[in-house]
């Protein structure tokens, strides 16, 4: 049988550049591990941030992965390419086979190489919602210098034993359910509760959310805590969603008068979200 003459591979150009393309053959199980451990820590960050880019990645799009030059990310690529971990591509670079599960399981296991990735499925912002993270965001410049939580369970709020006396089975049931939470809690010095925020869509109107709302109010009747409930809709501007909060700021420093908690804190808020007349009248 007649052999097939070898032929080379064409070089391919990146960044004005040619790097000639190699492909060794796939090592053993056993040295694929050691070969991939024998190399440097920058050089694994690149091999696992090309893991997370299912293997393939732009050069553009790998050097913002690890935050480096990109002059810096081609020179080692180049030497990962010519050890046969890596391809170059037309417009980027590309894992070998056997090298990405090896990649992947670095970036799980290795504390150094995972923090220098960004992770940012880890991370989840505060808040349920898209509009109770506006109103939080609201709240921390309306009650600056007070400590503003999202969130925030109801029993970690009221005192679950020293309320049960005041409270039926379904209410005592309700208040224990870690589910059962408190959009925004601000608290005063030495992290006392003294006013709950809650943001009402549509669906509190009527049904099980309209029974869990009356429920959730009695129970903070019972504790003595101020609760502004804050009518929202999805597209509300910023200026208009701060004057709703500050008109139910508003209505709720009508009833908390100066001996009772919340009343001090409502009045800061409102003195940055009112005009003059009604900043007075809520220092009343």
């Amino acid at each position: 049988m007649t052999a097939i003459p070898h032929q080379e591979q064409p070089p391919l150009t990146h960044a004005g550049r040619i790097l000639t393309r190699r492909e060794n053959g796939d090592p053993t199980a056993a040295g694929a591990r050691s070969r991939y451990m024998a190399l440097e820590l920058g050089q694994r960050r690149l091999l696992a941030a090309l893991a997370r880019q299912n293997g393939e990645a732009p050069h553009d799009v790998l050097a913002a992965a690890v935050a480096s030059p990109a002059g810096v990310v081609f020179s080692l690529m180049t030497r990962l390419c010519e050890r046969g971990l890596a391809v170059q591509t037309p417009g980027g670079w590309k894992l070998q086979g056997w090298v990405t599960p090896l990649a992947r399981e670095d970036m799980t296991r290795s504390v150094h190489v995972a923090l220098s990735i960004p992770r940012d499925d880890l991370l989840r912002p505060p808040c349920d919602s898209v509009m109770e993270r506006r109103i939080f965001e609201a709240c921390l410049q309306l009650f600056e210098g007070s400590v503003v939580l999202p969130n925030v369970p109801l029993a970690r709020v009221v005192d679950v034993a020293a309320a049960a006396p005041y409270l039926d089975q379904a209410d005592r049931t309700f208040l224990q359910n870690p589910l059962t939470q408190l959009d925004i809690v601000v608290l005063r010095k030495g992290l006392l509760p003294v006013l709950a925020i809650e943001a009402d869509g549509t669906q509190h109107d009527a049904g099980p959310q309209y029974a869990r709302d009356a429920r959730k109010n009695r129970i903070l009747h019972v504790a003595g805590l101020p609760m502004v409930r804050l009518r929202v809709r999805d597209r509300m501007s910023d200026d208009l969603l701060t004057r709703h909060l500050g008109r139910a700021l508003w209505e709720a420093a009508r009833i908390a008068r100066p001996s009772q908690r919340g009343h001090v804190e409502l009045a800061r808020a409102l003195s940055r979200v009112m005009p003059g007349p009604a900043r007075e009248d809520a220092d009343d």
